[in-house]
């Protein structure tokens, strides 16, 4: 079976290149996104250092110098040759250090034969909360849709946790629960491998349903009053004042349920109003297609609400690709406008006083007859 492992990147293998007095510093540097030219040269510099020394090749020696690459060597029995064809994802943070670090560790590995791309979350770093909260959204978000479609590939889902830095080893051990087959460490000081499998674990999907709207809206990072999800569970939700939306585990559980919660009954979303024809082609939708098509329906409502109604809102946002039709007008003589769902998939509509007038929802040609 092939395997994807999603490995945390930190920034031991440089520091373990460097004199104590640039250690120190690199250590105080770690979570900046720009350096001075002179760090930046003695980073080149360590960078260059701990490139030769891993193409030593000396499997005992790389695992001291590379605690990434411990637990690769552990996952392969120290072979790399029996990771070809695997498909290997390296999580940095956004930050000089950790993608330097992850850069010299994915190009060792792919002159190994291995498959090695590096992901960075914007803003993810460890120095202030909030960016971190962020950029965590954002790796939860790419684990939601990147993994899922390894797995139905065949591919089991391995998370490589021997690395990196405490707070994002923390989450990932969370979010592997929920994405990964098994989660890894090195035991302790030693090479052997500690393999924890997935648990099973359930959410309370009736708990949430009442609250699919606020749910859905926030998933696409609007903000509620404090006082409007007042009854949703506390630990899902980031409050700042009289503010709310999703925190990161808000967000991580929304996506284990929200095909489930967007595939039942049309929801009332702020400022859309729905035609018959348009409940009509909702109702004949699979599953799969209703839960997709609410998935943008929030967030349109999300762009909608905050706008005040402002149709140009829409058509900033470059997903939607909203715009008029030409030479279409409805009963009513207003304009008849589209925007898209998927590659193939469309809703027609109408603007009217602030809110969107759905029409129709299918694939391409529903542009034929909105």
């Amino acid at each position: 079976m092939q395997r994807l492992i999603l490995s945390t990147v930190g920034i031991s293998l440089l520091l373990n290149q460097a004199e104590p007095e640039w250690r120190k510093r690199l250590n105080e540097l770690a979570n900046e996104r720009a350096l001075p030219d002179d760090v930046q040269s003695q980073i080149e510099r360590l960078a260059a250092k701990a490139a030769a020394a891993l193409r030593q090749h000396d499997v005992r020696a790389n695992r001291r110098l590379s605690a990434e690459l411990n637990g690769v060597y552990g996952i392969y029995a120290e072979q790399l040759a029996r990771g070809r064809g695997d498909m290997h994802y390296l999580i940095a943070t956004d930050t000089v250090l950790g993608m330097r670090t992850a850069q010299v560790l994915r190009d060792y590995m792919a002159e190994q034969g291995l498959i090695t791309d590096v992901y960075a979350p914007e803003r993810l770093n460890t120095g202030d909360k909030s960016q971190f909260s962020e950029g965590i959204k954002k790796l939860i978000n790419w684990c939601e849709t990147t993994l899922p479609g390894f797995r139905e590939r065949g591919y089991r889902v391995i998370f490589n946790l021997t690395a990196g830095f405490k707070g994002l080893q923390g989450y990932l051990s969370i979010i592997g629960m929920f994405y990964a087959d098994d989660i890894v460490y090195i035991f302790e000081s030693s090479d052997s491998l500690l393999t924890i499998p997935r648990l099973p674990i359930q959410i309370d999907v009736q708990a949430l349903r009442a609250h699919r709207v606020e749910l859905a809206m926030m998933a696409q990072g609007h903000i509620f009053s404090r006082e409007r999800v007042q009854d949703v569970p506390e630990g899902l939700l980031d409050v700042d004042g009289d503010a709310a939306t999703l925190s990161d585990w808000g967000l991580l559980v929304w996506n284990r349920v929200r095909d489930e919660l967007l595939n039942e009954e049309l929801l009332p979303f702020p400022r859309l109003q729905y035609r018959d024809s348009f409940r009509s082609d909702f109702r004949k939708a699979s599953a799969q297609q209703r839960a997709r098509l609410q998935n943008v329906l929030a967030e349109v409502s999300s762009l909608l609400e905050s706008s005040q109604g402002d149709m140009a809102a829409l058509k900033r946002h470059g997903g939607l690709q909203y715009d008029l039709l030409v030479n279409r007008t409805s009963d009513t003589g207003r304009p008849i406008g589209h925007f898209r769902i998927s590659q193939g998939e469309r809703v027609t509509c109408t603007a009217e006083d602030g809110a969107l007038r759905l029409r129709r929802f299918g694939e391409h040609a529903v542009n034929d007859n909105p």
